[in-house]
């Protein structure tokens, strides 16, 4: 048996830093920058994408396989030791809130789904399977960055896909 994590084969951490860069270009840039006025240049951002144990070639548990969250990739900017908040557990705990459903991508918490150690803050996206989570400047503007990251994903994943060897081969039953 197989302790490899599979993960969705167009989403890769390369694609997810590329698509949270972009995302923070437009939101601190000078145009969008402007307007927004993010409160802070100091946030962390995250992707949680599904994951599962490897062990298909001979399908030992079948039909159990379970899917877990895996961190794809996470973005911190700034200096976490001068945070005045700690955002990056405050935005990994929103990602823990937003898998679960115990969050529901609204502009604001649910409190009969709060557990003892959740944060009240609301700030992410849960789109297409994917989880954005992102702490450190208003709670609309993260929700408005893990939006902007969560659908340059899936364009960026979707790009990959048609450039990809596995598109271009039309008999092809499986992934490579």
């Amino acid at each position: 048996m197989s302790d490899k994590i599979c993960k969705p084969k167009f989403l890769t951490g390369e694609i997810a830093k590329a698509a949270i860069l972009t995302a923070l270009d437009a939101i601190y840039g000078n145009r969008l920058g402007s307007i927004l006025k993010p409160k802070r240049e100091q946030l962390h951002v995250g992707v949680l994408v599904p994951g599962m144990k490897d062990d298909r070639p001979d399908y030992p548990d079948w039909p159990n396989y379970q899917i877990k969250p895996v961190v794809l990739y996470e973005y911190t900017l700034g200096d976490p030791d001068n945070f005045p908040h700690p955002f990056v557990d405050i935005a990994r705990c929103k990602g823990l809130q937003l898998w679960h459903d115990r969050n529901d991508d609204r502009t604001e918490i649910i409190p009969h789904l709060l557990f003892p150690g959740d944060t009240p803050f609301w700030g992410g996206v849960k789109r297409h399977g994917i989880v954005v989570y992102c702490s450190g400047i208003q709670p609309w503007l993260d929700k408005l960055v893990s939006g902007m990251v969560a659908d340059l994903l899936v364009a960026l994943a979707y790009d990959a896909w048609m450039k990809s060897a596995d598109k271009a081969d039309n008999k092809l039953c499986f992934l490579t």
